[in-house]
């Protein structure tokens, strides 16, 4: 991948797999934490192509730290 296309790749949060998020589904978390397809498929996320959208969420619990400790 050249450096400019790597400016625009992200990681999913929990398998750490590269993601492009133009050319890739994923379940935004925040603006530039996300989760694959997959991982958020195996945390009970429903995608619905017809309508291109996450129909169900997936369970996002504990991927993110808690704003209110010091890590």
């Amino acid at each position: 991948m050249a450096d400019e296309e790597l400016d625009d790749v992200l990681t999913c949060v929990q398998c750490k797999a590269l993601l492009d998020p133009d050319a890739q589904r994923g379940y935004a978390i925040e603006e530039d934490v996300l989760l694959c397809a997959a991982c958020a498929a195996r945390r009970g996320g429903v995608y619905d192509e017809a309508r291109d959208e996450w129909t169900t969420p997936p369970d996002v619990t504990g991927l993110l730290a808690d704003p209110d400790t010091d890590d």
